[in-house]
């Protein structure tokens, strides 16, 4: 995690690229093979791989919670500093996908439409390519980066209270929802009305990182495995339940808020471990971190490209072990390799624009974290 701050943990660098890592291998899965239920719970992660989008959302509460604890957040250099982060290469993305809607598929898209793109709204050309409709979840999560310095006043005024009220009016919402329509599958998985529940969760678990809440428990290699076997559970249970594709479901009025917890206490309890990973390995993984948001966005695109020419490599007898292990071959190195690009010509550039947007609050004591967790 970088910013203009000079805090960083590598830590969360880690998490970025599991989180992306898992989105990658879940659409070059089901490029070969339909959602389904699987016993094994590996499989299931792999299958049920978009919940790697929740982790993301919960990482990104988290890293602004703790960036900015004890400080006030500049409304207008935050939202400067954002859109020089992600806007660059989402509007190469979306420029790309309008080229090839007009020029390959032969789609007239209209200025409109393509106004709607650029202004990081949600039009419905976007799923008309594949390989892009992935790209649904820049504008939610640019709404949380509007509402993030609000939110962030509102909790050191109002505490977590405040925060309780907010994701008990989600959760009411979202149960409204489900008895007025029938389905709330759709707000719960694609939009603010699901998502903020795990921004909001990052935020917390942010605040008890700083203020050291629960690091003598969650500091146990015990609890990192704990938090681990009930993030799988949480995964296989949902793929037992039917996954994504089960529209009508009532437990989409709760499941953000479940995601959410399990992905908390994973972030919480792998930061809290007084365990150094070796250089080389905390280097490399990192990295993965550093190139997380440009692998997230090419991924389906070298997927399309890769998975047809390469097929899939016959390790074993095994079907699911010969495409996961494809993946990890082929379809991961090949979009770190294109991220690797993107990052260096047009990520990387703009960053240099970014300036400080936090002030110290006068009397405000800002926790330090843990070392352990800074390697």
């Amino acid at each position: 995690m970088r910013s203009s701050s000079s805090f960083y943990l590598s830590r969360l660098d880690h998490l970025r690229f599991f989180a992306a890592a898992l989105v990658v291998l879940f659409h070059h899965f089901h490029f070969y093979i339909p959602f389904t239920r699987f016993n094994n719970p590996i499989a299931s992660l792999i299958n049920e791989g978009h919940v790697g989008i929740g982790l993301f959302m919960v990482l990104s509460g988290f890293i602004f919670s703790v960036l900015t604890a004890g400080k006030s957040v500049q409304y207008g250099q935050f939202l400067f500093n954002r859109l020089v982060r992600i806007y660059p290469l989402y509007a190469f993305a979306v420029v790309f996908a309008v080229t090839l809607m007009v020029y390959q598929k032969q789609k007239d898209v209209g200025v409109g439409t393509i106004l709607e793109w650029l202004l990081l709204f949600r039009p419905p050309t976007i799923s008309e390519l594949w390989q892009f409709a992935h790209l649904w979840t820049i504008p939610v999560e640019f709404t949380f980066y509007v509402l993030f310095p609000f939110l962030h006043l509102f909790y050191q005024r109002k505490g977590i209270s405040y925060f309780i009220g907010l994701l008990a009016l989600l959760l009411l919402m979202r149960t409204g929802v489900f008895l007025e329509f029938g389905s709330v599958r759709f707000l719960a998985y694609e939009t603010l009305f699901g998502r903020l529940d795990q921004f909001l969760l990052g935020y917390i678990a942010g605040q008890c990182y700083v203020h050291d809440r629960g690091e003598k428990v969650l500091r146990s290699p015990l609890a990192l495995a704990a938090a681990a076997v009930l993030a799988l559970g949480m995964v296989w249970q949902l793929n037992q339940m039917g996954g994504s594709p089960n529209m009508g479901a009532w437990w989409w009025t709760i499941w953000p808020l479940v995601e959410a917890v399990c992905w908390a206490l994973l972030v919480l309890s792998y930061l809290f471990q007084r365990w150094a990973l070796p250089k080389w390995a905390d280097s490399l993984l990192a990295q993965g971190g550093v190139l997380s948001f440009a692998l997230y966005v090419c991924h389906p695109f070298v997927i399309s490209v890769v998975a047809p020419r390469v097929g899939i490599i016959p390790f074993s007898h095994n079907e699911l072990v010969n495409v996961i292990g494809t993946g990890l071959l082929t379809a991961l190195p090949a979009s770190l390799a294109v991220s690797l690009l993107l990052n260096r010509l047009i990520e990387k550039p703009f960053l240099d624009f970014r300036r400080p947007y936090v002030r110290k609050l006068e009397g405000a004591a800002v926790a330090t974290p843990p070392q352990s967790a800074m390697q």
